[in-house]
């Protein structure tokens, strides 16, 4: 059971890396974006210009910062004011910047091309190592995911292994009773599937080849519990192993010492 539980969990996890595997690939429309505009700033202010030094701001500026930056750049950048030919592409893109360092998001994403450096429009795309979260973040989430999925799984087993009792016991009452059902008190040993069950008054048990008799009870089948999933387990089950080391490891040193002693 435990090995058939890994294997659906396992093929989850796989199906999950198929389907969103070309997404992963590939940039997203929001890194696009920002890409597009760095180009377009850098080739009308200048290289080193970039969406907060443009502003007159340092990267950790806080939304109002940011909020009285624009009210003051727009004025000065605005086409009623700004005859020339660029006033209006100039004026749109300010608003464009503004509203990417107003989003939590979008202005995360920018800090980190700003950070480790954008990449380049190669003809059939941008290269460069995409917008990801750190590792930790990838790790917790994939046990958050995974603990899930697990969850899942254990109750998809607990409901499975509750209707095979079901059957079973039903499979036996028949062919112990006849189709009619009619209860018997006496006690009669069917086999159902390849399987050996006793029958007796409205007890049916597993008889085991070594000749004990287990009886078959649907609602001793424990529900699975939130504790029960690898968030929990896993950390628990370093704690446990950690702590048996170093328990095993200091009563070696004890029994040395003492013999040592002695």
């Amino acid at each position: 059971m435990a090995s058939k539980n890994r294997f659906i969990t396992l093929s989850f996890f796989l199906f999950l890396i198929l389907v969103l595997l070309p997404h992963a690939i590939a940039w997203d429309n929001e890194d696009h974006e920002i890409f597009t505009l760095v180009d377009e700033l850098e080739a009308s202010e200048g290289k080193d210009v970039n969406f907060y030094s443009w502003l007159g701001l340092e990267p950790t500026a806080t939304e109002k910062e940011i909020n009285r930056a624009y009210r003051k750049l727009s004025l000065a950048l605005h086409p009623d004011k700004n005859h020339d030919a660029n006033s209006k592409e100039r004026f749109s893109r300010l608003g464009a910047i503004t509203t990417i360092l107003r989003n939590q998001d979008m202005r995360e994403r920018y800090n980190f091309f700003l950070k480790n450096g954008v990449p380049k429009w190669r003809g059939t795309g941008y290269y460069y190592k995409r917008y990801r979260p750190g590792l930790g973040t990838v790790l917790t989430g994939l046990l958050v995911l995974g603990s899930f999925l697990h969850y899942m799984v254990m109750w998809v087993n607990y409901h499975q292994e509750k209707k095979r009792i079901r059957y079973y016991k039903h499979e036996s009452r028949e062919i112990a009773w006849g189709k009619r059902m009619k209860k018997q008190q006496t006690r009669k040993r069917v086999c159902v599937n390849g399987l050996t069950f006793v029958v007796e008054g409205d007890f049916v048990s597993f008889l085991a080849e070594d000749g004990i008799e287990y009886r078959l009870d649907e609602e001793v089948i424990d529900q699975p519990k939130i504790t029960d999933v690898m968030i929990f387990v896993l950390p628990k089950w370093f704690y446990e192993n950690i702590s048996n080391k170093f328990t095993t490891k200091k009563s070696s040193n004890t029994t040395a010492t003492r013999e040592k002693n002695i």
